[in-house]
C-alpha cells in the first residue's frame, strides 16, 4: 500500500468534502451543530472515521484510493441523508 500524503494523513481531504456534502444535503444539520459549537468536531470525527474506513476498504479489496474513497463516501452519504 502506498504511503498516504500529508493531506490524507490529517483527514483534510474528507474535512472539506464532508463540509460540502453537509451544506449540499442538510443545512439544518450544519446550523444546529454550529449553534452548539460542535460542527467542526463533528466534521473532523467523521473525516477520521471515513479515512479509517477507506484504508480498511483498500486493504480488504486492494483497490486504489479514489475507488475506495468514492465507495466509502457514498455509503456515508446514504447513512447520513437517506
Amino acid at each position: 500500500m502506498e504511503p498516504l500524503s500529508e493531506e490524507l494523513k490529517d483527514n483534510q481531504y474528507y474535512v472539506e468534502l464532508l463540509d460540502a456534502l453537509v451544506e449540499e444535503n442538510d443545512m439544518q444539520l450544519k446550523h444546529r451543530l454550529q449553534k452548539a459549537d460542535t460542527y467542526a468536531r463533528f466534521i473532523n470525527e467523521q473525516a477520521g472515521l471515513l479515512m479509517d474506513e477507506t484504508i480498511e476498504y483498500i486493504r480488504e479489496r486492494e483497490v486504489a484510493f479514489p475507488v475506495a474513497s468514492e465507495t466509502v463516501v457514498a455509503q456515508w452519504k446514504e447513512r447520513m441523508f437517506h
